[in-house]
C-alpha cells in the first residue's frame, strides 16, 4: 500500500465566520476566534489536532478583544481600538474553567514567549518592558533575560512559478498552483473549473511521481487566494464561507 496518501482527519463547523486561528504545537491544539456578523463580538473554541473539542464558544465581553496566542490551557487575548494604544490591554483566559486569569488594561502586548507575555506600560516611556506570567498573571519588570519562543510550526504554501513536473503540468489548473515541500514529499494545491464554479484540489508527489489527489472543496464561486496551512502532518483548509475547518493528514 502506498504510504503517500491523503486521509481526512476531521471537519468542524462554526456558527460564525472564522477570524483567526492560533496553534500550540507543544500541546497539539488550536484556538479559533469567530465573530457574530451582527454584533461582531468574538467567541473562542479550542480543538486538538484530531478534532476533539477542548473548549467551545467561550465569549468575550467586548468586540475589541482578539486572539493573540494559545499556550497549554491558556488563551492570550489583546485589545485593540481606534485610539490604540490608549485602548490597549491584555487578557489571559484559562479555557478549561472558562475563567479570567488576569486583565491588564494598562499594558500593551509586545510579544508572547513560552510561559511569558512581554509588554510595556502605556504610561511609561518606551524601552522599559514587563514580563507577565501566563499561568498566574503576575507582572514583574523584565530583566535582561533570554525568552524561549513558543512551539509554532506553521507553514504556508507559495504560488509556484518554476518549471512544473510533467505530472502536474498536465493538470488544467486555473490561475496559480500552490506548493509546499514537506519532509520527502511535495504538497500541491490548485483549482479546477467545473461548470462555472471551482473545485479546490490537493495532491501529493515526490519529484518524479504523483501519488494521491483529493477534492477538498467543491462548487466554489471564486478562487481561494491562500488555500491551506500546514502544522506538523496536518493540512488545514477553511471553507469558502470561513465557517468550517476541513483537516487532512498526510
Amino acid at each position: 500500500m502506498n504510504k503517500y496518501t491523503i486521509k481526512k482527519a476531521f471537519e468542524k463547523s462554526f456558527p460564525s465566520p472564522i477570524w483567526k486561528i492560533e496553534v500550540d504545537c507543544a500541546c497539539n491544539c488550536m484556538a479559533i476566534e469567530y465573530r457574530d456578523p451582527g454584533t461582531t463580538l468574538p467567541s473562542f473554541s479550542v480543538l486538538d489536532f484530531d478534532g476533539n473539542v477542548r473548549c467551545v464558544a467561550l465569549p468575550a465581553d467586548e468586540k475589541e478583544w482578539t486572539l493573540e496566542a494559545i499556550q497549554g490551557e491558556f488563551l492570550i487575548l489583546k485589545r485593540f481600538g481606534s485610539s490604540s494604544p490608549i485602548e490597549a490591554g491584555i487578557r489571559i483566559l484559562h479555557y478549561p474553567s472558562r475563567s479570567v486569569v488576569t486583565t491588564a488594561m494598562e499594558y500593551v502586548l509586545q510579544e508572547v514567549y513560552q510561559g511569558t507575555v512581554v509588554a510595556r506600560h502605556r504610561s511609561i516611556p518606551e524601552g522599559l518592558l514587563f514580563s507577565m506570567e501566563i499561568a498566574t498573571g503576575n507582572i514583574t519588570q523584565s530583566k535582561d533575560q533570554t525568552y524561549l519562543s513558543p512551539s509554532l510550526h506553521i507553514h504556508y504554501p507559495i504560488a509556484y512559478t518554476g518549471t512544473l513536473p510533467h505530472f502536474i503540468r498536465e493538470i488544467p489548473f486555473v490561475d496559480s498552483i500552490w506548493l509546499l515541500p514537506f519532509d520527502d514529499i511535495y504538497i500541491w494545491s490548485y483549482h479546477l473549473a467545473q461548470e462555472h464554479k471551482y473545485d479546490l484540489h490537493i495532491a501529493l508527489s515526490t519529484k518524479n511521481e504523483l501519488f494521491d489527489t483529493k477534492i477538498i472543496l467543491k462548487g466554489l464561486d471564486r478562487l481561494i487566494p491562500q488555500p491551506f496551512f500546514q502544522v506538523e502532518r496536518y493540512i488545514f483548509f477553511l471553507s469558502h464561507t470561513k465557517q468550517e475547518i476541513v483537516t487532512y493528514l498526510v
